[in-house]
């Protein structure tokens, strides 16, 4: 996983291979955030790969975007610590939507 939430943003963006020149971020990435589809509405395997691809990638956005598209896509609250594995919060986010528990919080 990337440097983020902790480190500072990307030069560059992973995904759309531009500069980033702005605190914005990636002008595209900043695009389909602010358009992409709800996550329960999306296809198991489109949702797991979006969130595979936004755990695998520098840091391309603010923050706090994308942690909201990451809960959005895991379908639950997650903490910061389930960053800290991504593999593990991939794995999570494949099984079953379960009811909240103490690691949701």
């Amino acid at each position: 996983m990337g440097s983020w939430p902790w480190g500072r943003m990307a030069d560059e963006c992973d995904v759309h291979l531009v500069p980033i020149v702005s605190a914005e971020g990636c002008v595209y990435c900043r695009r389909f955030l602010a358009n992409a589809p709800p996550g329960q509405m999306m296809p198991e395997g489109a949702r797991l790969e979006e969130l595979e691809q936004w755990l695998a990638a520098r840091l391309s956005v603010p923050a706090e975007l994308l942690y909201r598209r990451i809960e959005e896509l895991v379908g639950r609250r997650i903490s910061l610590s389930e960053l800290e594995d991504p593999d593990l919060l991939l794995e999570r986010a494949r099984g079953p939507r379960r009811a909240w528990d103490w690691d949701d919080w």
